[in-house]
């Protein structure tokens, strides 16, 4: 059995003496509680503007006790929202890296080699978001699927991520994690993005992200501009009973953004 957790944060900030509230997109998380075919998929980056090139990673993992002796994996590209950039595809099986071709592009559609019990490969790809995206579309949820073929019988499984537009001014918020899949007590990472859009300096108020109530938060970083990570003191953050998590300062010091700045916040515990 598995279960969906989702949540979202937000921020709220100050810009030319106007205070503004942003918020993330919601982030999904599934819990697996039963073993068989676990994905793992994530985006890179997590934001977009039309036209956008998106490499994903789909981590493959065999939690079956049973033999592969093939994987297919299935990516609805967002409801035709992406378009595979041709010739991307590699497989990763932890000795070698090969290039792979898709079966189908519509949904992409990649047929892999066998996978023992235990073992992990990983397959990367590009995406292209579409020109013609409607101007109303915020994010783009994705789905892949895989399916495990055994001497008798399929298992399947299943791994989603959502990146979100970018704004053309102020401050934007996104979040992401470090997996799609996770198991109980398994170490992951949640990632809070707070991005200046602007030209003008922001003030950072507040970052606020209601966490699961699973969860058990053992740390937090925050690092500007891809900068080496600071790790936060308990007095730069509160975390109440119902678990929601409020960063107004990093190391004493408030949280300014100059233009174009962001600062990511790594949030890395476990859900129980």
């Amino acid at each position: 059995m598995s279960v969906t957790i989702n949540n979202e944060a937000t921020t709220t900030y100050t810009q030319s003496g106007n205070e503004s509230t942003a918020s993330s997109n919601i982030n999904s998380i599934i819990l697996e509680t039963d073993s068989g075919l676990t994905l793992t998929k994530t985006a890179n980056p997590s934001t977009f503007s039309v036209g956008e090139i998106i490499a994903y990673s789909v981590r493959i993992t065999n939690s079956s006790s049973s033999y592969f002796s093939g994987v297919r994996i299935i990516d609805d590209l967002g409801g035709n929202r992406l378009a595979y950039v041709v010739g991307t595809g590699l497989l990763n099986t932890g000795s070698q890296t090969y290039a792979v071709t898709p079966v189908a592009t519509n949904p992409l559609t990649f047929t892999l080699q066998q996978l023992a019990p235990g073992e992990t490969m990983t397959l990367t790809y590009r995406a292209q978001v579409i020109f013609n995206l409607p101007s109303d579309v915020d994010s783009i949820t994705n789905t892949v699927r895989g399916i495990g073929y055994t001497s008798s019988s399929t298992i399947t499984g299943s791994s989603s991520s959502t990146i979100t537009r970018q704004s053309g001014s102020g401050v934007s918020i996104s979040k992401s994690a470090s997996v799609t899949t996770v198991n109980p007590n398994q170490n992951f990472n949640y990632y809070l993005t707070v991005r200046n859009n602007g030209t003008v300096s922001a003030e950072i108020s507040n970052i606020t992200d209601q966490l699961p109530s699973n969860f058990v938060l053992s740390s937090i970083t925050a690092s500007v501009n891809g900068g080496s990570p600071t790790t936060l003191d308990s007095s730069d953050y509160t975390l109440s009973g119902s678990k929601l998590l409020t960063i107004t300062q990093i190391n004493g010091s408030s949280i300014t953004l100059t233009g174009g700045q962001n600062i990511v916040f790594t949030l890395t515990g476990v859900l129980t």
